[in-house]
């Protein structure tokens, strides 16, 4: 009974930790290292990411950037021991700034839809007996917000990312940085046969982030990461593996 209500805290403190972490940092992380299995294992997960200030480019000179709020359910499996390939599923929502002229910013919602992402991460070195190890990842990103309503805007961002990081565990924490390279095409019609193709303005920066392990197996996994790709992103989620 007490292994039980132990355990019963424990679970509890975790979801309340993720919440907390979800409400004050809603971009898909790249960088977990407890993303890695053993061959064989599964994990599923809930994520939440935030996209802010993005500087975006068109044909014209103009003066852009989005801010995107989104969140998935995701599930990973291992065929190797160093190689976990995962698929994600949820829903996001965003906004396209224009700054091209001072003092007369205008704002264009995204709208709500779709959220899907694949993810291949796998071992690039690692050392046992230091707890350390390097990882690289390659992930797909796909939001869409099309309605059928005419006059209303409808929007396709595509995103691939790679990234490779280090990583070393102490106790139950495990940091990591590393660098990330991405590129957006994001597509807007405003519904009344206007269409607009941006790109990413700034497509490699730095990532820092880590993951907490829980419970007697460490089966449960909290992650933190912050990206710097010009603009910012931020990343919370939490992990059962299994």
């Amino acid at each position: 009974m007490k292994k039980l209500s132990a355990f019963s805290y424990q679970l509890s403190a975790i979801v309340a930790i993720y919440f907390l972490l979800v409400g004050c940092a809603q971009a898909a992380q790249v960088g977990s290292p407890a993303s890695l299995l053993a061959k064989g294992m599964w994990d599923m997960a809930l994520e939440g990411g935030y996209i802010l200030e993005r500087p975006m480019e068109t044909d014209d000179t103009g003066d852009y950037h989005t801010d995107i709020l989104y969140g998935y359910h995701s599930r990973s499996y291992a065929f190797t021991d160093r190689i976990t390939f995962t698929a994600k599923v949820g829903g996001m929502y965003g906004y396209i700034y224009d700054e091209s002229v001072a003092g007369a910013a205008t704002k264009t919602s995204l709208g709500g839809g779709l959220a899907l992402g694949g993810q291949v991460k796998g071992i690039i070195f690692e050392s046992e007996d230091y707890d350390f190890e390097w990882d690289g990842s390659a992930q797909f990103l796909y939001f869409r917000s099309h309605h059928k309503s005419s006059g209303k805007g409808n929007a396709d961002w595509y995103e691939w990312q790679i990234a490779s990081c280090l990583a070393k565990k102490f106790g139950m924490f495990k940091p990591y940085a590393g660098i990330k390279f991405s590129t957006v095409d994001l597509n807007y019609d405003d519904g009344e046969g206007n269409t607009v193709s941006y790109d990413e303005d700034g497509n490699v920066g730095p990532f820092v982030g880590s993951d907490i392990y829980l419970g007697k197996d460490e089966s449960f996994v909290i992650n933190i990461e912050v990206g710097f790709l010009t603009g910012t992103e931020f990343y919370g989620g939490i992990k059962y593996r299994f």
